[in-house]
């Protein structure tokens, strides 16, 4: 039988290998899934399935606000509620948080980051939504400027006076991780999931070619220029499908989510 001293002799040679060998001991950061228009925690199931088996012991929180025919209320409104609910996991998650966004919620999501000073949510993952908006704004840029009091003020397209603190914010994510493809078939353009939109003229500008990446008025060449912006493409995936593909899983998120 060892005697202490051996024991903890034994123990602190087995801590010290690992912390050589760059082992982490320490468990996963818990993920928060936010769902899209017309979703809620039910349609996430099977990714939640996805996470806790590849990370075991990942504490998954998707949030359970404004769901289904919810999910229609004012944009900003959805914001603060959501705010209300992650803000509490994060307290008590003080080696920080990931942000998974579906859809409608990506938006939410960004505007949350943005609108919330000393967030720490690690890695911001946006699938299969409409970051830089959905078809129809090309031909009517001057009345989405004038009336659109969302989309508008958090890329920066309408300032604002807060706009510096909102960049500051949003850059405190240490990854953004971008995820769409050509057969979606609900973002239009599906470009839009990586920022990148039509001009007047419906060609597509992509995100290093858009006014609000040049001006960069939300922080977004700021992350690009860090190399913290990470786009994954995929074909053959449907929208309401992005959340239950594993192969959309494994290459676009897993390795995000530690």
């Amino acid at each position: 039988m060892k005697s202490p001293q051996n024991f903890l002799r034994g123990s602190l040679v087995s801590l010290l290998l690992l912390l050589l060998t760059g082992v982490h001991i320490d468990g996963y950061k818990p993920v928060i899934i936010v769902h899209g228009l017309f979703d809620g925690p039910k349609q996430f199931k099977t990714l939640t399935q996805y996470i806790t088996k590849v990370h075991r012991g990942t504490e998954v929180k998707v949030i359970s606000l404004y769901n289904n025919m919810a999910s229609l209320k004012p944009m900003w409104r959805q914001v603060q509620g959501f705010r209300r609910s992650i803000e509490s996991i994060m307290q008590e998650s003080p080696d920080g948080v990931h942000l998974l966004c579906f859809s409608q919620g990506g938006l939410l999501c960004r505007a949350l980051l943005s609108t919330t000073p000393h967030h720490n949510v690690h890695t911001f993952i946006s699938l299969s939504s409409p970051q830089a908006g959905q078809y129809g704004d090309p031909h009517h840029r001057s009345r989405y400027l004038q009336y659109n009091t969302f989309l508008a003020m958090i890329n920066g397209d309408r300032p604002n006076k807060d706009m510096k603190a909102w960049r500051e914010n949003f850059l405190r994510i240490k990854k953004l991780v971008l995820i769409g493809g050509p057969d979606d078939g609900v973002i239009t353009p599906w470009q839009s999931s990586h920022f990148g939109f039509f001009d007047s003229n419906e060609n597509i500008l992509e995100m290093r070619n858009q006014e609000f990446y040049k001006n960069d008025t939300f922080g977004l060449k700021m992350l690009d220029a860090r190399g913290d912006v990470s786009q994954c493409v995929h074909s053959g995936v449907k929208h309401v499908t992005w959340h239950s593909n594993f192969t959309v899983f494994q290459s676009c998120m897993e390795k995000w989510l530690t």
